[in-house]
C-alpha cells in the first residue's frame, strides 16, 4: 500500500514545473485555510553521510528528516516536497530544522538508522532522542503530532493533570507504569529504556505512595504494561531494574491483540503482519447502534484472547475517521462498509479477505444475544488460530464477496 495513496489527506496541492528538483518554482497551497499561504521559502536541506551525525545529533538541535527514496522525475516528488516545506514553514518557528535523506545514494546511512529498503519513514531528532513519525502524510496531522512530542521520554505524574493525560490514553496506546524511589538508579534505568520506544509506547511513573495509589501500584519497584482493549494489565518481574530487562520486557509484550487506527499511527498499523501473525479487520462506525454493540462484542474478544498478542491482531477502523477512504478499501476487499459492521481476515498487500459473515450474530438485541454473539466470534476466531481459515488455503478457495450494496444513509441512533 504505498505511501502516495494515502496522500488524500494532505491540505495541499504540488504543481510542479519543468525544473522539478527546483524548490522555487514549486508551488504549494494549504486547503482549507484562506488567511494561511506557504511562503515560497525553501526551508529543507540535504544530508548525506559525511555530515549527518554532526548535524541532527548536535547539542540543542531538532532536526526532522525525512529519509526517501524518491527520484526527481517521480511523480510524487512535488507532494512530498509541499509536505515537507508547509510543515516546515510553521515548524521552523518553534526550532526545528528540516531535511532529507536519499537512501538510494546514502545506503550506508540508511542502514545506520535502520531504515528499510524501499522505505519511506520521517525521523525526529530531539534533545539525543530519535522518535519515528508513523501518521500519514499530512501537514496538519504532522505538525500537531510534532507540537505534542514530550519533553522527557518518561512523565512523572506528580498532579491532577498528570493523571488525566495517563488516564486518557486509555485503549489508545500502550502504556507502562512504574512504581520507584526519587532519584533510584532502577528510575534512571527505566527512564533510559523509555528512550527507545519514544512515538511507539508512552511511559510514566509515580514516586510517592499517594500517587502510586491512585494508579493502582502496590509496591516500589511494580511496573505494569496496560494494553488497549484489554483489562488486566502485564506485570514486569520482579527483578527487572536495569535498561536492557526493560527493553527486552517491553518488547517482548507490547503488541497489543486489538488497536485502533488512526491519522497518527497508520503506517504502524496498516501495514502487513507478522509471518505467524493473523490480522482481522474490523471497519465498526461506533456512532450506529450496530456499531456500538459490536465495539462491545470486540472489546471482549480483544481481553479474552489477550494470550494471542503477537499471533493475534484485530485492527479497529472506524470510517467515520476516514471518509476519503471508505470508497478505496470497498473497491480493495469488494465489502460494503457502509451496510454495517465489517469483520476479515485480510492480507493487505494481496488485498484479498476472507469476510464473517454477519448474518450469523444479532446486533439488534444485544442483551438477549450478547452471549451467542460472541460465541460465534469467538469460534470463528479459534478457527483463525487454529488455521481452519486461511488466506493461504488453495485447496478449497473461499468465495468471492458479494459486490457492494447500493449506498444508504446511515441508521438512525
Amino acid at each position: 500500500f504505498e505511501m502516495g495513496t494515502l496522500l488524500w489527506l494532505a491540505a495541499f496541492i504540488a504543481v510542479a514545473s519543468a525544473a522539478v528538483s527546483k524548490n522555487d518554482e514549486l508551488e504549494c497551497m494549504f486547503l482549507g485555510y484562506p488567511d494561511l499561504e506557504y511562503d515560497g521559502y525553501d526551508r529543507t536541506e540535504v544530508l548525506t553521510e559525511k555530515n549527518f551525525n554532526k548535524t541532527v545529533f548536535a547539542e540543542d538541535a531538532k532536526s526532522v528528516v525525512f529519509f526517501n527514496d524518491v527520484e526527481e522525475d517521480d511523480s510524487e516528488l512535488d507532494q512530498y516536497e509541499c509536505f515537507l516545506q508547509l510543515s516546515a514553514q510553521v515548524m521552523t518557528k518553534r526550532g526545528y530544522n528540516f531535511y532529507t535523506v536519499n537512501t538510494t545514494k546514502d545506503i550506508r546511512l540508511r542502514k545506520q538508522e535502520e531504515v528499510e529498503k524501499g522505505e519511506d519513514t520521517i525521523h525526529v531528532y530531539k534533545d539525543g532522542y530519535k522518535i519515528e513519525y508513523n501518521g500519514v502524510r499530512d501537514p496538519e496531522t504532522f505538525v500537531s503530532w510534532l507540537m505534542d512530542i514530550p519533553d522527557d521520554p518518561v512523565t512523572i505524574i506528580n498532579d491532577e493533570y498528570d493523571l488525566d493525560e495517563f488516564e486518557s490514553q486509555d485503549d489508545i496506546n500502550v502504556r507502562i507504569i512504574g512504581y520507584f524511589e526519587p532519584g533510584s538508579a532502577a528510575l534512571k534505568e527505566f527512564e533510559e529504556a523509555a528512550e527507545d520506544f519514544m512515538g511507539e509506547v508512552e511511559f510514566f511513573a509515580v514516586v510517592t505512595s499517594y500517587w502510586a495509589r491512585r494508579v493502582g501500584l502496590r509496591r516500589v519497584g511494580e511496573v505494569q504494561m496496560l494494553r488497549p482493549f484489554e483489562e488486566d494489565p502485564i506485570f514486569a518481574p520482579s527483578s527487572a531494574d536495569t535498561e536492557e530487562e526493560f527493553e527486552d520486557w517491553v518488547e517482548k509484550h507490547k503488541e497489543p491483540v486489538m488497536q485502533k487506527l488512526t491519522l497518527d499511527n497508520y503506517f504502524n498499523v496498516w501495514r502487513d503482519p507478522e509471518e505467524d501473525e493473523k490480522m482481522i479487520l474490523a471497519f465498526v462506525d461506533e456512532e450506529t447502534r450496530e456499531g456500538r454493540v459490536m465495539k462491545k462484542l470486540l472489546d471482549k474478544l480483544a481481553d479474552e484472547n489477550s494470550e494471542y498478542a503477537g499471533t493475534l491482531e484485530i485492527v479497529l477502523i472506524d470510517p467515520d475517521e476516514f471518509p476519503l477512504m471508505v470508497d478505496v478499501w470497498e473497491d480493495m476487499f469488494g465489502i460494503d462498509i457502509e451496510e454495517g459492521p465489517q469483520l476479515g481476515l485480510v492480507d493487505i498487500s494481496e488485498k484479498e479477505g476472507i469476510w464473517f459473515d454477519m448474518s450469523q450474530v444479532n446486533l439488534d438485541d444485544p442483551r438477549k444475544h450478547s452471549d451467542s454473539n460472541f460465541e460465534v466470534l469467538q469460534a470463528w476466531i479459534d478457527q483463525i488460530l487454529a488455521g481452519s481459515i486461511s488466506l493461504d488455503d488453495d485447496d478449497e478457495p473461499a468465495p468471492p464477496p458479494p459486490p457492494p450494496k447500493g449506498k444508504k444513509s446511515k441508521k438512525e441512533l
